[in-house]
């Protein structure tokens, strides 16, 4: 129930019927994977089968335009790949040693995650795009050693903190901007632990009534960072 919202900023992906042999194959629509002919795709695993595929008797009359309309029938595109040992992973594709892994695409030695693009090492990651070394936490963006976080974008080695941007060794920290090395600090201004908390539990309350009546929060990192209306 919770997926629309976790998967809000990634880039969507689908798995779609394999071009022949039955299964299928896990496409991103992102980047040149928008151009991929996707009555043509197979899965990492049916390569073997496509190669047996053997090109028509081409003449010497043949043109390079005459040839490439021969080549659909034979052409076929493989969107990622599935290597090392991967376990319980469903809806995946360019996969490296994944355990407990669904619809994610490129995700390297990770496990417990969902809904992620481009992720390496990364444990009970949801709904985040290229994340290093991260874990246990929901909508991180470009992040590298953060863990036990909500909505971070361009963040490093960052704990337990909530909606920030461009920041790094931030601890017990909520929307701080273009600043580090902060802990209990609202805005950039470090409260003490003691006001820091009393706010982050209004904040968090909040959020889980919005989490059970809607199945997601009304605003996120890029909301706080856009310019209001009106």
């Amino acid at each position: 129930g919770y997926a629309p919202w976790i998967k809000r900023r990634i880039p969507p992906a689908k798995a779609y019927p394999a071009a022949f042999g039955g299964g299928t194959a896990y496409v991103p629509d992102y980047g040149f994977f928008k151009k991929v002919p996707l009555k043509n795709v197979i899965p990492y695993e049916q390569q073997p089968q496509a190669a047996k595929k053997t090109f028509p008797q081409i003449s010497d009359a043949e043109s390079i335009a005459s040839i490439a309309k021969m080549l659909p029938p034979i052409a076929y595109f493989v969107p990622g790949f599935m290597e090392g040992t991967n376990l319980n992973v469903r809806n995946c594709s360019g996969c490296l040693d994944c355990l407990n892994v669904r619809d994610c695409y490129d995700p390297f030695t990770s496990k417990s995650c969902a809904f992620c693009h481009s992720i390496m090492n990364a444990d009970s990651l949801f709904g985040s795009f290229r994340a290093v070394n991260a874990g246990f936490s929901i909508h991180l963006y470009n992040c590298v050693g953060v863990h036990r976080c909500l909505e971070m974008d361009h963040a490093k080695s960052c704990t337990d903190s909530y909606f920030c941007h461009n920041v790094e060794n931030l601890q017990d920290c909520m929307f701080c901007f273009n600043t580090k090395s902060k802990r209990y600090a609202i805005g950039n201004v470090e409260l003490g632990r003691e006001k820091y908390f009393e706010a982050k539990q209004r904040l968090v309350s909040e959020m889980l009534t919005l989490l059970e009546k809607k199945g997601g929060l009304e605003f996120d990192i890029y909301d706080v960072l856009a310019k209001r209306k009106g």
